[in-house]
């Protein structure tokens, strides 16, 4: 650090003392600690590693349709950066319900989207065409302009209920058409939010955010949109967030307007 000295002599630049070598070997071994620490916290530890939530994803495969996966889609997000005119990037996980291409996901996936691309398993990428949204319910609806797109069935005529078996697909940690299993707790009533919530008992990680929620009939009945830090027996386990696919109803239905009066 410099430090200029107004007294008619030369300037002064006083360098700090090196610290002893076993000082400097103490802290960075502490920082080391602090930092796993911080790692350790931001994935609790009822959560799977990666190794087992791939392997398990690959047998859970074996059994079920392709066509649950096939449908589920990458979604790369470019935004605007609030208060900024930087850009940065954003990635969510979607399904399709449209052989022409209408996308599932999030409001938050896609708040503030300049442009968003989809990506589908078999490496199919598609630009979005127009989207629309309802914060309030973290819904929103991507409009594609292609054909003969995998679909993901959607179950609009009832709602899963506690005890449930379900199934979810999704891009956790920047992983591809992750599955994983578990089952409907509860209805919840959060702040903020409308619509009908649940949470699940299944591994949701970032990433899973706009993950379809499947029945075991193979249909969709929720869309992934949160985790839920709580306690169940002193454990703090992390329950997965879902709202009711039947909330996105209203805006599906406008998508497909809008595509049928673009095609006419």
């Amino acid at each position: 650090m410099a430090q200029n000295y107004d007294d008619g002599q030369d300037e002064y630049e006083e360098k700090p003392a090196r610290r002893p070598l076993w000082i400097r070997l103490v802290a960075f071994m502490t920082a080391l600690a602090v930092l796993g620490l911080a790692v350790v916290t931001a994935f609790p530890g009822d959560r799977l590693s990666l190794g087992d939530l791939v392997k398990n994803s690959f047998q859970l495969k074996k059994n079920v349709d392709p066509q649950l996966t096939a449908a589920v889609v990458k979604i790369d997000v470019i935004t605007r950066r609030q208060g900024t005119v930087s850009v940065e990037k954003k990635l969510g996980t979607g399904f399709n319900i449209d052989p022409g291409g209408v996308i599932i996901t999030n409001h938050h996936v896609i708040e503030d989207a300049l442009n968003m691309s989809i990506t589908f398993p078999d490496g199919k990428v598609c630009r979005a065409d127009r989207w629309s949204s309802r914060p309030e319910a973290d819904l929103a609806v991507i409009a594609l302009q292609s054909e003969n797109l995998p679909v993901a069935p959607v179950d609009f005529s009832r709602l899963p209920a506690p005890g449930d078996k379900i199934r979810v697909v999704g891009n956790p940690l920047e992983l591809n058409n992750i599955l994983v299993e578990g089952k409907v707790e509860q209805y919840l009533k959060i702040r903020d939010r409308q619509g009908k919530i649940f949470s699940i008992d299944a591994p949701i990680y970032p990433g899973n955010s706009g993950s379809p929620v499947y029945n075991m009939s193979g249909q969709v009945v929720g869309v992934i949109f949160g985790s839920l830090q709580g306690e169940k027996d002193g454990s703090g386990r992390a329950k997965g967030l879902a709202v009711a696919v039947v909330e996105a109803r209203g805006l599906i239905d406008a998508v497909l307007a809008e595509k049928q009066a673009g095609a006419n």
